[in-house]
């Protein structure tokens, strides 16, 4: 399990110490380096991160609002605080970092922290009752993964349709929604939906669209597949079901 992580800070020594203290973690894959607050959240926007060392210090912004919209952009994104000072710490737990690391980095407390990474990590992948937040009307609201059905958009809302009928209207955008669940094995086979692969019953075609549509296991409603995505839906499911051909 590689993950895919990010340095942010506007000292590009220590940006360089950190890659060099990294390098030791074959699990980490540093996909970029950034000193500008700007820069980072440009690519947040069309890049799926898992971890960003983030520096509190940043100059005219501190770390810690960029962690605030880290978090606007991908709730799930994980974030290790890199300091010189550690009082800043308590203010910096209102984003749920996954650790502050005070600098200089002590190796001992590097591998800490990066531990926690991977068991979090491990958790999205092994973990059937892992719950993710999402952005609600009223706040955030916890969702067990195994209970969705599908998420669809209607026009300006998104919904979260659950196996107990319950419906859980978001103020996620669907990127966001696709980056948030692509861990758990979400497919979006059309634009306006997404659905886990594992409800995933039977894909047949559809004499009046001349496309294709979804059955899932536990709901009557279809999920249309756009034309552009039946064949790497195919193939998807191929892959993950030992055994399957999909005509």
């Amino acid at each position: 399990m590689l993950i895919k992580s990010l340095i942010v800070d506007n000292d590009k020594n220590c940006i360089n110490i950190l890659k060099k203290e990294l390098q030791a973690f074959s699990f980490i894959k540093i996909e970029g380096e950034f000193n500008r607050a700007q820069d980072l959240v440009l690519f947040l926007q069309n890049n799926d991160i898992d971890l960003i060392f983030l520096d509190i210090e940043m100059g005219s912004i501190d770390g810690i609002e960029i962690a605030r919209q880290i978090k606007k952009l991908n709730l799930n994104t994980l974030i290790i605080f890199v300091t010189g000072h550690p009082g800043f710490a308590l203010e910096g737990y209102e984003v749920y970092p996954v650790d502050f690391l005070i600098k200089p980095i002590n190796k001992l407390r590097l591998e800490k922290a990066l531990n926690k990474v991977k068991e979090i990590k491990s958790l999205k992948f092994n973990n059937n009752d892992y719950k993710i937040g999402i952005n609600v009307d009223n706040g955030i609201r916890m969702i067990n993964v195994n209970e969705i059905l599908y998420i669809e958009k209607q026009g300006r809302r998104i919904l979260v349709v659950c196996k107990n009928n319950e419906i859980i209207y978001s103020k996620e955008s669907m990127k966001n929604l696709e980056n948030i669940f692509s861990d758990f094995d979400f497919y979006r086979p059309h634009q306006s939906f997404l659905v886990p692969i594992n409800q995933i019953k039977a894909i047949y075609p559809d004499k009046y669209t001349r496309s294709y549509v979804i059955e899932l296991f536990d709901s009557k409603n279809t999920i249309p597949v756009s034309r552009n995505k039946y064949s790497n839906l195919r193939e998807l499911l191929e892959k993950k079901t030992k055994g399957l051909i999909v005509y």
